[in-house]
Order: structure tokens, then sequence, then C-alpha cells
């Protein structure tokens, strides 16, 4: 070889080998083909090392050579953003080249049903059309639109929150609109309702719920972004907030300890004798606030703890489980929670209020207010009085109204028996239900309302806010539109939490509860990535199971750092061992009323399979 040769081999691949992948871009669980060039036709084989976007290892092979070629596959996982593949030869310390590949994801559904897998792009593309932009005078606002309201280009903070579990998966201005929110806070606390384009607000005077309404939306929307900053801003306006509600003669009992509000249809802002008074008068203490404030002083809890506040959080752990017990000795009637307990005298005449199945007995067990004996008692409930009424879905917001005959809502005609928040169906109670189903061994209900409510999404290409028992849609103002994100956004909460088991703990998905229920709507082969927008927090799995041989397998990979599995076992099945690659993982079974779940704990590193072997029951 002359000198010239020598120095250009030197140059050129033969001297370092070559290295390619077969995409540039690969999401959560693809197979990544990684093809090798020797060097010369001497080189046997070389070691090929994957690293994520950190530089953590999270995959190693020896690969063969033949005829200068070699070729590896694995899993993409790990965090999301640019990975590194090196190739290192035999006796090199450092590598001799590298290649890198993005890894990235969306929020994405495939089972193989479309009653699943449509159920997330239909919310999202319907809900996007209710996203709302305005420049005001304070600064900026991103909000999502109430879908039947006279304030129909301005935002209600309640709507806008409870379209939270639906937009976090691709909404990346999720702070903005809060603060100005709290740049409107009165001095004594009090939040307003709502802000109008040019940044006017307003408050409905029986309202005693737009406090805790505004903890969760903190609570959620740090969870989903992880600013602690913006955090450790927001607790002192909260802290006024919870103290303002707690203080004012119109919003708080103190013989109970517990939240009061004008009487009104639940949580809906209707009096049945009008709202005049501004909520100076008729009392009642409603389950509906009481599940929030519940949940809401247990969000402040996380949240101090998470900043370091241990003290402040230990104050309303201990607040959370007073309050919960207050509720539920004054609310809990043996089969659901009372619609609300008067105050002051309100003549009902022959109506049996205390017979009412109420909207907030939903929130009741998704909150946490509920013990999981109470919430399979409101479920049964809500299916018994289905077949009962043979109403168009167990949606009430009402169940039964307040009749006709009592003279309640003549000046308002879709507020009759039945109709709006007097007894008409709604979505959002339908989604609450649902996701309680499935949390609480009602699994195959679950299935069957989501199926339903699909059907419905299919048809209609939305929703509407309310629709009569018939199943007609219900028009109460001329400002109707069909993507209410209070009301489709609880059926994702209900899917992602419920069906696909996807739990995040304390916020980024850093700690998870992943409890994948596929076998209750009969699907075998499901593979699911959930990801915040705002962040790179995500987690995909893919479960299969081999019905010949017995055998769950679940692949996973995230961001995060700790999972807590519960997988739903197919009602003939006992477990026999679950394994992590080689090695065997202690688990426990979990009894749900009549289901059971396999329970065990793992890191999240890289990409893992875990194998949970069953053996079907003999008879």
């Amino acid at each position: 070889m002359s000198l010239d040769s020598a120095v250009n081999r030197q140059a050129t691949e033969s001297a370092y080998g070559g290295l390619a992948t077969d995409a540039a871009t690969y999401r959560p669980l693809d197979t990544v083909t990684v093809r090798i060039k020797a060097r010369t036709d001497t080189d046997e084989h070389c070691k090929i090392r994957v690293c994520d976007t950190e530089q953590r290892q999270y995959f190693e092979a020896d690969v063969p050579i033949n005829d200068s070629r070699g070729e590896v596959q694995f899993s993409a996982g790990s965090s999301l953003g640019t990975h590194y593949v090196y190739l290192i030869w035999p006796g090199e310390k450092n590598h001799s080249r590298y290649i890198n590949f993005r890894l990235d994801c969306e929020t994405c559904i495939e089972s193989g049903n479309a009653d699943f897998d449509d159920l997330f792009p239909l919310t999202r593309d319907g809900l996007l059309r209710g996203r709302r932009e305005y420049d005001t005078k304070a600064g900026r606002i991103v909000g999502y639109i109430a879908a039947d309201t006279v304030h129909f280009d301005g935002i209600w903070l309640r709507d806008w929150t409870y379209g939270l579990p639906a937009y976090r998966y691709w909404e990346r201005d999720m702070t903005c609109g809060l603060d100005r929110f709290f740049e409107h806070q009165d001095n004594n606390g009090m939040i307003p309702d709502g802000i109008e384009r040019d940044g006017r607000t307003w408050r409905v005077g029986l309202e005693s719920d737009v406090e805790y309404i505004m903890t969760l939306a903190v609570w959620r929307t740090w969870q989903t972004t992880g600013d602690d900053r913006w955090l450790e801003r927001m607790l002192p306006a909260l802290e006024r907030a919870l103290s303002y509600i707690r203080s004012d003669a119109k919003h708080w009992d103190p013989e109970h300890a517990l939240v009061k509000r004008q009487h009104s249809c639940d949580t809906w802002d209707f009096d049945i004798e009008g709202a005049s008074d501004h909520g100076d008068r008729r009392h009642v203490i409603a389950v509906c606030d009481q599940s929030g404030y519940f949940q809401a002083y247990e969000a402040m809890s996380q949240m101090c703890s998470h900043l370091g506040k241990d003290a402040e959080a230990q104050k309303w752990r201990k607040e959370a489980k007073a309050y919960r017990k207050r509720a539920n000795d004054l609310l809990w009637d043996g089969t659901k929670y009372l619609h609300h307990v008067h105050l002051d005298d309100i003549d009902h005449g022959d109506f049996d209020e205390k017979k009412q199945l109420a909207m907030g007995n939903t929130w009741a067990m998704t909150r946490g207010l509920a013990s999981p004996s109470q919430a399979r008692s409101i479920i049964d409930e809500y299916r018994k009085r289905h077949a009962q009424t043979g109403d168009a879905y167990p949606w009430w917001s009402l169940q039964p109204g307040y009749p006709d005959h009592l003279g309640y809502f003549t000046s308002r005609p879709y507020c009759q028996q039945g109709g709006y928040a007097n007894g008409g169906l709604m979505p959002w109670v339908g989604g609450e239900l649902c996701r309680a189903a499935f949390l609480f061994g009602r699994e195959s209900y679950g299935v069957e309302l989501m199926r339903n409510y699909v059907a419905l999404l299919r048809i209609q290409g939305g929703v509407n806010t309310w629709y009569w028992p018939n199943g007609e849609p219900g028009f109460r103002t001329r400002n109707e539109v069909p993507y209410p994100p209070w009301g489709m956004a609880e059926w994702v909460n209900a899917l992602v939490e419920g069906l696909i088991g996807i739990h995040d703990d304390n916020g980024l998905l850093r700690t998870i509860t992943v409890s994948p229920r596929w076998n209750a709507a009969g699907i075998n082969d499901a593979r699911i990535s959930v990801r915040y927008a705002t962040s790179k927090a995500y987690c995909s799995y893919r479960m299969q199971v081999d019905e010949a041989k017995q055998v769950i397998r679940l692949t996973y990979t995230g961001s995060g750092e700790q999972a807590s599995f519960r997988i739903l076992i197919p009602g003939s099945w006992n477990v026999v061992s679950v394994n992590q690659e080689t090695s065997s993982l202690d688990y426990q079974i979990h009894q749900e009323d009549t289901s059971r779940y396999v329970c065990f704990s793992a890191k999240m590193s890289g990409v893992l399979s875990v194998a949970v072997k069953c053996k079907i029951n003999q008879l």
C-alpha cells in the first residue's frame, strides 16, 4: 500500500466502521434497527451501547459481524429527546462511531378497537374549537369556553378547569390564564367565576365552589408542568382563597364546620326560586362542595409537601381527614349521598328530596370522599335507576328532578323536570360514573358506559352540555355548541385513568400507578402512550395477553422513576409468578369486590418487561 493510500484509509470508514439506524425518529417502544459496517474483514464482533438524552445507558449488546456487516435491534425508551448509539470495537476504551436518533411521542391509544382508539382524537379535535386566546390589559389569557352560556366569549373557571384532564395532553399554555384570575382575586381572598374577552370578571353570588376549583386548577396544572417556582407563587393566593370560603357568613356553616351554599340544583348555579338574593338565605350543605373541598385540602397537602413545607402539609392532611368524616357523617344515607341538607326551612311540599340521586355523587366517588364500598353502592344505585327509568343514559343531573307541579321553574322551560340541571342527562356525570366503575370493581360496566358514549360522540360529531331523558339534545341558550370541555374531558379521564389505567401520583408522571383493565373489554393487545404536552413527562406501555399460555406480558418505559402496577386478572386465572426479565418479583393479589388485581412495584428505567404467568382455575 502506498503512503497516500494508507493516509486515505485512516480518514475513511475503514478506520472507524459504519453505523446507521433505520429511522431518524421513533416513538417509545418502537423497534430500533442498528446496522454496523466493519472496518475490515477481520472484525468478528463489536459492542453497541445506547444512552438517552441524559447519557443514561439503557441498552447494550455484543453484536457478531458476518461478511463485514452486523445488525442489532432494541426497543426505544427512557427520556424523550436525542438519544445516542455508540459503536465500540474490542479492546478500545472509547467509542469508534456514534449516531443520534430522536425519541418523541404524543398521547396515543392503539387497541385495535375504534371505540377506545377514537375517543381521544375526537375529544381533542372538538375541544380545540373551544380554545380561546385573548390579550387583555393585564396580559394574555388562554382557556377553554363553556359550551352553553351567556358568557359565550369569555372563560368560566369551572368549565376550563374541568377540561384539564383532556387538554393537558396537547395544551402548552397552561398557566397564563390562571395568572389572570389571580390578578382579579379580591383582598378578602374571593376568586372570580370568569373573565370576559375584555378582561372584565364576574362571580355568581350563590356559588361556593370557585375556591376549591381554583385550588384543583393550580394542583393539576402544576402536576402537568412541574413548574415549582410558579407553584410557590400560587400557594399564598390559594391560602387566602380557602381562608375566605371558610370565614364568609354566606359560604361557611360553623355548626357543621362545612361549606354551605344557597339552595341550588347540586353544583349548578340554578336556585329553584332564582338567585336574586345572591346567596344570603335558604342555605344548604351540598355533597358537591364537600367532595371538592376535601380534594382541595388533599391537593394542598401534596403541593406543600413537594415544596418542603412539611408542617403545612401535615396541617392540610389532618384537615382533609376531619372534613371527610364530617361530610360523611352528615350526608351519607346508607346507599348514596344526600343531594344536600337544609340549614334553613325550605318546603318542597309532597316531594321527598332525600330520594334524589344528585350528580355530586359521582364526584364523591372520584374525589375520594366515598370509600370503595360506598362507591360500589352508588354505582349500583345508578344501574338500578337506569333499568327502572329506561332513560337513554344514566347521566342525570338529578334523579328525579323537582316536579313541575311545584312551580319552581315556570319561567325556564328548559328546567322542567328532566331538563338541564333539573334532571337532564349530562355527559360529565357519565364520564365520572364511568371512571368510578373502573376504579371500584365494576370494570365491565365502565366498558359498557364508554361504548355507549363513543357511539353518541360519533353520531353527533361531538356532545351537548345536556340531554333530555329520552336522549334528545337540550338547548338553553343560543350559544350551545357540541364541544363542552366540562363533559368531554371527563370521558378522556375515564379512558386514561380507568381503562388504560395510568394515574399520575405526584406530578410529571414521576411516580405512577399503572392499572391496565383491557381484559374487561376483551382486548388482548394494546399499546399506549400518555404525554403531557407542556413537558417531556410521559408513560408508554404495551400489554399483550396470551390466552393459550395464560401469560400477561407488559413492556413499559417512561420519564418517571417508580411505578406501582395493578393488573386486572381474567376471572378464571390464578397468578403463578411475576417475572421481570430474569428476576422474580414479589406480588400481592388485591380484591376489588369480585375483581382481582395482581400488584407489584418496579423501577422506571429504560425499557423493561414483566411477565405475569397464570393458570386457569379447574372446576
